[in-house]
């Protein structure tokens, strides 16, 4: 037989048509070489792995088809049509406390959402980087431009996706399920004065929405629920550097541990949202189950601009917003709430909209011609997990993520998955396999908060073009630093701060509900946030120098960082330098309008969620947290909207 030519799968470079329309195949074509398996794979091989693909890849269409006919219909209310709740946004809280609170079935729910439906490509597990490029399901959201953090992004800002879509940011994250620590919730009851945000308060909400499945780790059945409608599961797949960072923590005295147990700490497998291989976000887990009920009305494609609320009496009536139609046509619709108006837009987009509707700083809000309403500190206290991309682990050949092999014709990887066995790399949450939890300054105490995240995946930035361009990182950093390692065998290794001391704020760019927020972290503002980010660099390294890691042959990547060449490498001041320049935000946002005590100045919330001054309007979303858990922020988030349905049932007298 003939002997062809292998592929040259390094060449490919999407074009910005290619990037919008065709991503997914650009990256499962790029996931699916590398140099060894490539040179290895004739055309014959190629197109015999192909076409079993093509078969299931037809099959997974048929699939999406019927999962779009199994949501929640579109519907369009009427000009001041009544509800007794209106809740904007219909993402990780929304969602699940609309379908919440349609159990009663005589109460009547409007749920807003200015996206779409979720498309069942999305629930690929190893496709949820991309998303964050797809500005159908995505707010598109950066960071101001600055020269303190995110120096190495294209024009210094940094991407903070959000999601924009049936199920928001649950449909487009890294499904990462993690609670966080249980002096996290204590700390929450000790600011609001509300002892009902304890751990021991909300730990049965974390078990009521769970339907815990992992194999991974020995847990305690009194700390997991096993009927809830959120599936948690460790993948279906991993490397054997996955199983080689779980021995490199025991190591260091790190040892594996049901982290949303009783102990968080330690280095270990992760546990994530999937069912079957797929995706389980807020939209598939409560409102498809929902469907049916006449009570529940779901309005997509509505952009909210406002909360309508009367001057004199205070009170919170309805809503304004904007509907889109199939032609692109938009016409502002108002309804009215009988009983409340309920903000779940997220830690971004809830803060926006109370500014927009006269509830906020009083001088922000006269600059752009706002009636005040409410003075209040609204966007202030905006915290997030800051994390550090430019650490990169190289390994020997094989020992990580064997992208190469996707669609070899030898193993079927990508024809497993679509043919509906759902097995292999592609259940791998975008890469990352292992998380470790420590205090830093004490990393291996098990009593106290853990304020340093470490997350390890089978990939690297560098292995293929297109990995650096969901992070927005330059063509310029790409070149310089990250292709140095193309096609090579690596980790990612990423230390992230859990329990910042520093606080940004969001602002309004205008006074159109159209305009993006100006939204300003402030990243390692405070000195003991770049110390500490440093140690969990140190944390690092020990982590890629035992002999677990060697045994695989780990080596750092050690190539200076364009722009802190003038720092003597493996300094403190070029860590520093280093953080600065490849920053990223793990997109866990929250505390922009904080719950708090009644003499609590900064708390735009009551303990009850409910808006301090005024009447029947509540907020359940990320932004209510007066501190941000130790925790990737869809399981908080998710049992707060839990906690509230019942708040809510109870106060109305739903029950």
């Amino acid at each position: 037989m003939r002997k062809s030519h292998p592929i040259d799968c390094y060449s490919i470079k999407p074009s910005n048509k290619m990037t919008k329309w065709l991503l997914p195949f650009v990256i499962l074509t790029l996931l699916s070489c590398s140099p060894r398996p490539c040179a290895s794979v004739t055309i014959f091989d190629y197109a015999n792995g192909l076409a079993d693909f093509v078969v299931g890849a037809a099959g997974f269409v048929a699939k999406s088809l019927v999962y779009l006919s199994q949501q929640v219909r579109d519907t369009t209310p009427s000009q001041n049509q009544e509800y007794d709740f209106v809740i904007v946004g219909a993402g990780t809280a929304g969602a699940t406390l609309a379908a919440r609170l349609t159990e009663k079935p005589n109460v009547t729910v409007l749920l807003i959402e200015a996206g779409g439906y979720e498309q069942l490509i999305m629930d690929i597990p190893v496709l949820a980087i991309l998303v964050m490029l797809n500005p159908l399901t995505n707010w598109g959201y950066k960071t101001e431009r600055s020269n303190e953090y995110c120096l190495g992004m294209r024009d210094r800002r940094c991407l903070l996706p959000v999601g924009k879509v049936m199920g928001g940011s649950s449909s487009v994250n890294f499904m990462l399920a993690t609670r966080g620590n249980e002096n996290n919730y204590n700390k929450w009851a000790r600011l609001s004065g509300d002892e009902t945000w304890s751990y021991d308060k909300v730990l049965p909400y974390f078990k009521k929405l769970e339907n815990f499945g992992v194999d991974l780790a020995d847990y305690e059945d009194e700390y997991h629920g096993f009927d809830g409608p959120i599936k948690i599961v460790n993948p279906a797949f991993r490397s054997r550097m996955a199983d080689a960072f779980v021995e490199a923590g025991s190591e260091l005295g790190l040892p594996p541990r049901d982290y949303n147990g009783p102990v968080q700490q330690g280095m270990h497998y992760t546990q994530t949202n999937e069912d079957n291989g797929e995706r389980v976000s807020s939209n598939r887990a409560y409102l498809i189950p929902a469907k049916g009920r006449a009570n529940l009305h779901v309005s997509m494609n509505s952009h909210a601009c406002k909360v309508l609320i009367d001057p004199e009496s205070k009170l919170a009536q309805g809503l304004e917003f904007s509907k889109r139609s199939l032609l692109g046509f938009r016409r502002r619709i108002r309804v009215k709430a009988r009983n409340e108006v309920i903000l779940s837009a997220g830690a971004l987009g809830t803060p926006k909209i109370l500014m927009l509707s006269g509830v906020g700083p009083a001088e922000h809000l006269r600059q752009h011609g706002l009636p005040v309403l409410r003075d209040a500190p609204v966007g202030k206290n905006l915290i997030d997990h800051v994390t550090f991309a430019g650490m990169t682990l190289l390994v020997d050949e094989g020992a990580g993520l064997s992208a190469g092999d996707f669609l070899n014709s030898s193993n079927h990887q990508a024809a497993d998955y679509f043919n509906a066995r759902r097995t292999g790399p592609f259940t791998v949450d975008s890469g990352i396999e292992n998380m470790g939890f420590v205090d830093i300054d004490q990393p291996t105490s098990t009593d106290t908060e853990p304020d340093v995240e470490i997350s390890f995946g089978g990939l690297q930035l560098g292995y293929a073009y297109f990995f650096h361009v969901p992070f927005r990182i330059t063509q310029e950093h790409w070149n310089d630093y990250f292709s140095h390692n193309r096609g090579k065998q690596g980790c990612l290794i990423w230390p992230t701060l859990l329990q910042p001391k520093s606080r940004g704020e969001i602002l309004l760019s205008s006074e159109d509900p159209f305009d993006p927020p100006k939204i300003l972290p402030n990243y390692m503002s405070h000195a003991d946030d770049r110390r500490r980010l440093i140690k969990a660099v140190r944390l690092s390294q020990a982590l890629a120098n035992t002999e677990s890691m060697k045994n695989y042959g780990s080596e750092l990547y050690d190539r200076p960082v364009p722009g802190c060449e003038h720092h003597r490498w493996d300094s403190d001041g070029y860590w520093e330098c280093a953080i600065r320049t490849y920053t990223i935000s793990y997109w866990h946002f929250g505390g922009t309008c904080k719950m708090g005590k009644d003499d609590d100045p900064e708390a735009v919330l009551t303990s009850k969620l409910l808006v301090k001054g005024i009447r029947n309007l509540r907020v359940v979303d990320g932004s209510i947290m007066p501190t941000v858990p130790s925790a990737h922020t869809n399981l908080p988030i998710l049992m707060i909207a839990e906690k509230m349905a019942d708040v809510i049932k109870k106060d109305w007298n739903l029950d």
